[in-house]
């Protein structure tokens, strides 16, 4: 082989290692910079889906505590015949809280609290009116949705029946909405990764007054 043809080739060669310096560069980069893009993206997508999550708990738990407050009574009945049976409350809670799958992963707890003093255990409308003296709450009810999960407790105790900085006056009544839900870490990889690290429970507990039966407790009857 002539000077001249090896001289061509070894230019030739020259040539071709920038372009294969910049392709395994370019490699490199791939490699770090799209793993990366997807984590970034997998965490957005993870704090939205929370996000998400705690508002519909927090939407479910404010409407029904809001609509309770509202009624004469609550029906012990499990059935969905009646506006006010207990039954159409907890469907009304699942359905709040969609696309949440609460009957699934959550829990209700509705607790009917009285004033000791005057009107735990009133039936009729000739209870005392209420006054600016302090009250003493107790607990009058208390009823969970059959679904709700073993471990979703509710705080409403004897000894912690409302916050010490709510108002509660001598004949007042109230209603305690409690939503519990059990989120799941990132559920878009739950076929891929089963058991996620991170699993907690979203809670949301809401307290209403009850604005139909003044100084009467919200009543729990038995159905007709």
């Amino acid at each position: 082989m002539s000077a001249a043809a090896i001289f061509r080739r070894v230019r030739r060669v020259r040539r071709a290692l920038p372009r294969r310096r910049a392709r395994g560069a370019v490699a490199i980069e791939v490699l770090v910079i799209v793993p990366l893009m997807l984590l970034v993206l997998l965490g957005f997508t993870e704090l939205y889906l929370y996000m998400r999550a705690a508002s519909l708990v927090e939407h479910a738990a404010f409407t029904l505590a809001d609509s309770i407050g509202q009624m004469d009574d609550i029906v012990d009945d499990e059935s969905t015949t009646g506006a006010n049976s207990l039954g159409a409350l907890w469907a009304a809670a699942a359905l709040l809280a969609q696309p949440v799958p609460l009957q699934r992963d959550g829990g209700v707890i509705v607790t009917s609290i009285c004033d000791r003093t005057t009107n735990c255990g009133a039936t009729t409308s000739a209870s005392p009116s209420p006054s600016m003296l302090p009250g003493a709450p107790a607990i009058y009810w208390q009823q969970a949705a059959p679904w709700t999960q073993a471990t979703m407790r509710s705080q409403i105790t004897a000894g912690s029946v409302l916050p010490a900085a709510w108002p509660f006056r001598n004949g007042d009544a109230a209603i305690v909405v409690e939503v519990f839900y059990r989120y799941d870490p990132f559920p878009l990889l739950a076929g891929l990764w089963p058991g996620a690290p991170g699993a907690t429970t979203i809670y949301r507990r809401v307290y209403a007054r009850q604005r139909v039966t003044k100084g009467q407790a919200m009543q729990l009857v038995n159905p007709q």
